[in-house]
């Protein structure tokens, strides 16, 4: 598949922000998961309080703060090509489709009582599924929900990198990018498990290098600060930039989605 031929895809943008956060870690090796080493990076890297107390290599349920985590090994790939029918819109993973179908097990990882601060959980999140690839054969994590099916060294750099101030978002949302008819475009999926609207720019004129910034500053801006945008208003990344937002029917999205003029 060619960088940007990608087919239209119906997704759903109903906001949801009481929601389990869920992923699978996919396995090189079914049996490889390590538990105890688990643990111990997220309590010495990311000095957290970890109760580990129900817990094996099998299955585990961790309470970390006040979420509970659940983690279970299955010793099989993920059936149906579902994992490679996503890991085909992913322009980050060069051979994704390829190299994610060599996956013969998957590890599920799920925070269940998600839903009280959406960025908090999220960074929870990405420092447990890093833990688990880091302790474990893994070739990397694929995030149904979001459309994500991302490589091992793709998100462990994005996890190396982040901080309360600098999001992980190409670990948390996907920027959908097409090319028609001479015209660029860039959509989100995955703001509204932040609470936030979707987002597009159809149509522009910019480069898609340009267009894939300007919606990760946005998206960035937004979920960062706890921004609501709405109809009407203007937005920019500059003091002087002025772009005008607007609610319609979403292009590359079912349901509503604000559109950037850009």
């Amino acid at each position: 598949m060619g960088l940007f031929s990608f087919i239209k895809k119906d997704k759903k943008t109903e906001i949801n922000t009481n929601a389990t956060i869920l992923g699978m870690v996919l396995l090189e090796e079914p049996n490889s998961f390590n538990l105890k080493g688990t643990v111990q990076e997220l309590r010495t890297k990311w000095k957290l309080e970890v109760n580990d107390e129900d817990a094996d290599d099998k299955a585990a349920v961790l309470v970390i703060e006040d979420y509970t985590i659940a983690i279970a090994t299955i010793p099989a790939a993920i059936p149906e090509g579902e994992v490679e029918n996503t890991a085909a819109y992913n322009y980050f993973w060069k051979n994704g489709v390829e190299e994610s179908s060599k996956h013969k097990g998957h590890i599920v990882l799920s925070i269940m009582n998600a839903g009280k601060n959406a960025v908090q959980e999220n960074l929870l999140y990405s420092k447990i599924a890093s833990a688990v690839m880091n302790n474990s054969k893994a070739l990397g994590i694929y995030i149904g929900g979001r459309t994500l099916v991302l490589q091992k060294d793709f998100y462990q750099d994005n996890v190396d990198m982040m901080t309360e101030e600098d999001l992980p978002l190409y670990n948390w949302i996907y920027f959908g990018l097409r090319k028609e008819n001479g015209k660029q475009s860039v959509y989100t999926y995955g703001l509204a498990d932040f609470g936030k609207q979707e987002m597009e720019i159809v149509a522009s004129e910019n480069s898609l290098e340009e267009l894939n910034e300007m919606m990760f500053n946005l998206a960035h801006y937004v979920i960062a600060y706890n921004v609501t945008l709405k109809d009407g208003e203007t937005i920019g990344i500059s003091a002087d930039q002025k772009l005008k937002i607007s609610e319609s029917k979403g292009k590359f999205l079912d349901g509503k989605t604000l559109k950037i003029e850009y």
